[in-house]
Parts: structure tokens; C-alpha cells; sequence
């Protein structure tokens, strides 16, 4: 991990990881280190709005929903 950080601050870059409060799903996100502009975010803001969706529907929705999608 410390060979991963050390090359990150080398090509001026920094990682933020967080949780999302949410989701709960990790966050990493690659900040530029002089504008401080996110350059990546793992998961996309996309992906964690749907994982907040799906946290959302109880489980008798999320089940039903998948039953369905077998039959």
C-alpha cells in the first residue's frame, strides 16, 4: 500500500477513500493534487445513486423483482 502511495504522490495525485454514508459502499476517488479536481471516482456517482436506489426497496420488492426476471 505505502508503494502505491508513494507512486500516487509522484504523478501528483492524491486518494481519498471514504464510505458512503448512504450505500455504504467503499469510495476511492484520484484527486489532482494541485487543482484538487477529482479526475476518478470508483464507484461513478451513477453507480452508487443506483446501490442507494436498490438500499431503498425492501426485500420482498428486490425479490419479487428478481423472481420475476426468471420467470
Amino acid at each position: 500500500m505505502s508503494q502505491l502511495s508513494n507512486y500516487v504522490q509522484s504523478v501528483q495525485r492524491n486518494l481519498n477513500f471514504s464510505i458512503d454514508e448512504s450505500s455504504g459502499q467503499t469510495v476511492i476517488k484520484v484527486i489532482d493534487s494541485e487543482s484538487e479536481e477529482i479526475i476518478r471516482q470508483i464507484p461513478s456517482e451513477e453507480m452508487l445513486a443506483l446501490a442507494r436506489r436498490l438500499n431503498e426497496l425492501n426485500g420482498e420488492q428486490v425479490s419479487g423483482l428478481l423472481m420475476q426476471s426468471k420467470a
